[in-house]
């Protein structure tokens, strides 16, 4: 067994801190009310002082008893002090490992390092939770030193066993780190010339102004209302909003106010939308160094994945309303990772006729078909998109109409909108069978393309319910490795379905 290794001293101190971050918004409560915390009674800050004693030592034997072991074919991780935990886990099985460095790591310049392997849950299958930087990158190093001496190895025919060849065919790994892009690798490639671009103020500014992404916004409202919400009470007179509704109120009719509303919920969503998105992509570059691929963003919380593309599970092409209205997308690429909800960005905006050149320049194994080259979906799928929402619709106008007598009329305007969106999903869906590649578009919002190879696949389903099946129409789903979601176009041809379940299963046969 190799020298064993620890965390960073600082780790100590990373109970203590978690614990006074969780009281941060009672102490702002008290600073907005005027609590005089330096007149408190003595026994507050013995009772302060003994729990941070306490913390502290606990801490300190969590740091004594962990320790980490860095082998010639696996990590041996060993913690705890009243139970004790140890997992080891092969280079051969690991399918990434994310060194992250969030805001307060990077102010104490330490990192946190994850390993993982296909197998594992919402957390990585091991956690180094405080290490030197410098100890990061050396652990990142001999990694990618053992995947391309594994590598070797089997090109010289030592993977002879069954076992030696499942391993083979596990080693490229994919590597994020945060804060410090790792150059290094090892390749026979030459460096030089190699693709890379980086993203400017302008196209930062134009890629922000058209992604509305509400959903960054929805998880950063819910954030801070959960933390600021005693904070408004606090600072805002008593009945603040329900006295603004109602001063509203009287100079508005009903309608006019809704519509004020809800116009200016959109604009502040669309402006926080843009922050947002500046703040997190800000910096962004992509370069491929030899067998390697490095993405790097950030402003606050700066991030740099290095990855294998032949480690790429899915590529995701995405055009929002605006973007598609002018031409532009985004690429998205599904890669294993932790966070199996979140797709590593590989150009933020660009033009659609530049994706299949971005495409060849660092994911070459995938093709992007013309829009003309997928089969849509058929004229009798179109009743499938739309009667279930536009149903929907009409309760809601109902139910508009009947409290808002006249004004409820102006709901009515929903309906052709509902069909136009439903109309779009339909005309958005389709499907195409090429060389090896499913080719699967789809609309919700945006209009989704997924680019997936067959050995990439990990479950396929075809459903339909009754009524469909007389209609000889389809639901096709897959689904890959790293993401919780499944790719699925609604209501396609059979005769356009079929051809690719009878491709994906004549493959598992062949197993």
């Amino acid at each position: 067994m190799n020298e064993r290794r620890t965390l960073h001293p600082i780790y100590i101190l990373f109970g203590l801190l978690n614990t006074i971050k969780g009281f941060i918004p009672v102490i702002l409560i008290g600073l907005v009310r005027g609590k005089d915390w330096a007149g408190l009674a003595w026994y507050w800050y013995a009772g302060a002082s003994a729990l941070a004693a306490v913390i502290l030592l606990f801490s300190f034997l969590e740091w004594r008893r962990f320790g980490f072991w860095l082998e010639e074919d696996r990590i041996i991780i060993r913690k705890g002090w009243l139970f004790r935990d140890e997992k080891t886990i092969y280079y051969g099985r690991i399918h990434s490992v994310n060194v992250e460095q969030p805001f307060i790591q990077r102010i104490l310049r330490v990192a946190q390092v994850k390993i993982e392997t296909p197998g594992g849950n919402k957390k990585a299958d091991g956690i180094l939770p405080a290490l030197s930087l410098e100890a990061a990158n050396d652990i990142q190093q001999m990694l990618r030193r053992q995947a391309t001496s594994n590598v070797q190895a089997a090109d010289a025919g030592v993977a002879g066993s069954a076992e030696a060849e499942n391993i083979a065919a596990e080693q490229h790994l994919v590597i994020k780190m945060n804060d410090k892009p790792l150059t290094q690798a090892s390749s026979t490639e030459p460096s030089t010339s190699m693709p890379a671009f980086t993203l400017n103020a302008k196209q930062l500014i134009q890629a922000a102004a058209t992604s509305m992404n509400f959903g960054l916004v929805a998880a950063f409202m819910v954030g801070l209302f959960s933390l600021a919400d005693d904070l408004f009470n606090q600072l805002l007179p008593d009945h603040f909003f329900e006295n603004v509704v109602k001063d509203s109120a009287d100079i508005m009719t009903n309608f006019i106010l809704i519509f004020t509303i809800i116009v200016a919920g959109i604009g502040f969503a669309w402006l926080l939308s843009i922050v947002l998105y500046v703040l997190k992509y800000s910096g962004f570059s992509v370069k491929r160094d030899g067998r390697q691929i490095s993405v790097s963003y950030g402003l606050l919380e700066k991030k740099t994945f290095v990855f294998d593309p032949k480690k790429v599970q899915a590529v995701v092409i995405k055009e929002g309303l605006l973007r598609q209205a002018y031409g532009y997308a985004e690429i998205q690429l599904q890669i294993v990772s932790s966070d199996k909800k979140e797709q590593l960005m590989l150009h933020p905006f660009l033009k659609r006729t530049a994706i299949q050149q971005v495409l060849n320049d660092f994911v070459p194994q995938v093709k992007l078909p013309s829009n003309t080259q997928l089969a849509g979906a058929p004229k009798r799928a179109l009743l499938y998109y739309v009667r279930i929402e536009l149903l929907f619709t009409l309760v809601i106008c109902a139910a508009f109409i009947i409290f808002l007598k006249a004004a409820g009329l102006w709901s009515l305007l929903l309906l052709p909108i509902v069909l136009l969106w439903r109309k779009s999903c339909y005309n958005a869906a389709g499907v195409r069978l090429h060389e090896g590649q499913l080719t699967l578009r789809s609309r919700f919002v945006s209009r989704t393309t997924y680019l997936i190879r067959r050995p990439q696949i990990l479950v396929m389903r075809v459903n339909r319910t009754i009524g469909q099946q007389r209609k000889k129409l389809l639901t096709l789903s897959v689904h890959t490795m790293g993401s919780v979601f499944d790719y699925s176009v609604k209501c396609l041809d059979r005769k356009d379905v079929e051809p690719v379940w009878q491709w994906y299963s004549r493959s598992q046969s062949k197993k």
